[in-house]
């Protein structure tokens, strides 16, 4: 009886992995030997679709790029959202306000934040430029979303701003710890800086681990930045693996090259998700 209830509850998750994810995902791969432009009979080609991606300068760009962001998250965004989810459990004056305040832009649409930073950074218009100009820092101002040397670190930034829902998660880790345990430090005499080092941070990981790997799922899918401030320019230094997949498709109409650029960011995101696996077992087994 119980393992027939228990095939009961699990089946609308097996179901829905199965039609949504596996199903799709095999196609996928049945695609990408094909050539095929979504109207015509497709051609069988065999791996040179995927030799073609991997000669592909702008897929090796894309790729790195992708990298860029999920260092960005791993080294910034989720060091940024431990250190605001540590300063709100100490209770400060207002945290209450503080925590709405930082989980606020996650309730705004990506697509409409990216499209507010992409006049901040406008180069006549922008309020960058003119806070610039305003403080007599004329010589700092430009280009920032058409300079290849600043264009992909101005997709970054607005990244920052969602570190609202990463500081939540942190918190929620936090407020699970033993009040006891909180008491016998600082009994042993553990003062400000020194809970956060040696107490909260340790006890942290199962979170850390949860914001890494949303965090490194979010990058790997992250398109409407790139999309909307740059369109993946200039010369391609924005093209992210999500872009770079939306362009052959809807741009080139090449259906092949788009799936096998699908198929190395599953391959991609399965990899560092095994990663992120091991580093947590590892860190529970001590």
């Amino acid at each position: 009886m119980k393992k027939r209830m228990l095939v009961f509850y699990l089946f609308p998750a097996v179901f829905c992995a199965v039609v949504f994810f596996i199903i799709p995902l095999i196609y996928i791969g049945y695609v990408s030997f094909f050539d095929w432009n979504g109207l015509n009979a497709m051609t069988p080609v065999g791996t040179a679709n995927y030799r073609q991606v991997l000669s592909d300068s702008n897929f090796r760009l894309a790729l790195k790029n992708t990298l860029i962001w999920i260092l960005a998250a791993v080294l910034i965004h989720i060091p940024l959202g431990l250190l605001l989810a540590l300063l709100l459990n100490r209770k400060i004056m207002g945290w209450k306000v503080f925590r709405i305040l930082y989980f606020l832009p996650n309730v705004i649409s990506i697509t409409a934040l990216a499209f507010l930073w992409y006049f901040i950074y406008h180069r006549d218009l922008g309020l960058l430029n003119w806070l610039l100009e305003l403080i007599g820092l004329d010589g700092l101002t430009n280009s920032w979303l058409t300079n290849t040397d600043t264009a992909l670190g101005a997709t970054i930034v607005p990244f920052s701003l969602y570190v609202g829902l990463t500081s939540v998660i942190f918190m929620t880790q936090l407020s699970t710890i033993s009040e006891d345990l909180k008491e016998a430090a600082l009994l042993d005499g553990a003062k400000g800086w020194q809970m956060d080092l040696y107490v909260y941070i340790p006890l942290v990981k199962p979170a850390l681990m949860t914001n890494i790997m949303l965090n490194v799922a979010f990058c790997l899918k992250n398109f409407e930045y790139p999309f909307v401030m740059t369109s993946g320019g200039p010369v391609n230094s924005t093209t992210t693996l999500a872009l770079y997949v939306y362009k052959k498709m809807m741009n080139a109409n090449q259906y092949g090259i788009s799936m096998v650029g699908s198929v190395f960011a599953v391959l991609l995101g399965l990899c560092l998700m095994v990663i992120v696996r091991t580093l947590q077992k590892g860190g529970q087994d001590e």
